[in-house]
């Protein structure tokens, strides 16, 4: 028994003393959580440091895009996946095959409260983006991380 908590202590101080290595992977400012249900993944927001000013308001759904990757078990889960889906994200419905869920009904995106869902999803692993009017990536689950 005294060896067990010794030995315990030891990998203890070894891994609070060792570095952990630099995570390369970028987190994105809306952290994007899929679920999955009967028949469906939803996408909710886990965390989000997207905070809109006075000089940068929240976007119009209308001038944000989505795009939604599939990564096959082989692939670079790095990289940007096969893009299966993408367009306007005011063209997501509350009845299609991926839905776009405007709680608010403000027609903007907010982190807060919006959510998607991906009825009947691959068995494959899938990323959901959400493009601001620049085309740069605010939100998506993350896939692949750091320890």
């Amino acid at each position: 028994m005294v060896v067990v908590v010794l030995l315990a202590a030891f990998l203890a101080m070894m891994y609070a003393t060792s570095p952990l290595p630099p995570c390369d992977i970028s987190v994105p400012p809306i952290l994007l959580q899929a679920a999955y249900g009967s028949g469906e993944l939803a996408f909710l927001t886990e965390d989000s440091t997207f905070r809109y000013t006075e000089m940068s308001p929240p976007a119009p759904v209308s001038h944000l895009r989505f795009e939604l990757a599939e990564y096959q078990v082989a692939d670079n889960h790095r990289g940007p996946g096969t893009v299966v889906r993408s367009g306007p994200l005011g063209s997501l419905n509350q009845t299609g095959p991926l839905q776009f869920h405007d709680v608010s009904t403000e027609g903007k995106f907010d982190p807060g409260s919006d959510f998607f869902i991906l009825l009947d999803p691959p068995s494959v692993t899938v990323q959901l983006r959400i493009l601001d009017p620049a085309g740069t990536a605010i939100a998506w689950n993350m896939i692949t991380g750091c320890v």
